[in-house]
């Protein structure tokens, strides 16, 4: 089993020179968001439910965009 049963990864990567990517699109702040939300669902923490902050995901055009495993689940804002 693993540590967390759920663990959401959302992309904060910041590319240089204007290129399209999730945090120009609001991804620090949604990584705050969800990260309060869940520890205020009392669901944070060891066998239960974990946000971290990612790497480029490779989808920078459909930013921000969020992965949750173990179901590899993938999320993005439409508008």
């Amino acid at each position: 089993m693993s540590y967390y049963r759920y663990h959401a990864l959302i992309c904060c990567n910041q590319r240089a020179n204007g290129e399209s990517c999730c945090n120009d699109h609001g991804a620090s702040e949604l990584l705050d968001y969800a990260k309060a939300k869940v520890k205020a669902a009392g669901v944070a923490g060891p066998g239960q439910v974990r946000v971290n902050k990612s790497g480029c995901l490779g989808r920078c055009d459909q930013g921000p965009v969020m992965v949750i495993y173990p179901e590899a689940t993938w999320y993005t804002f439409v508008d």
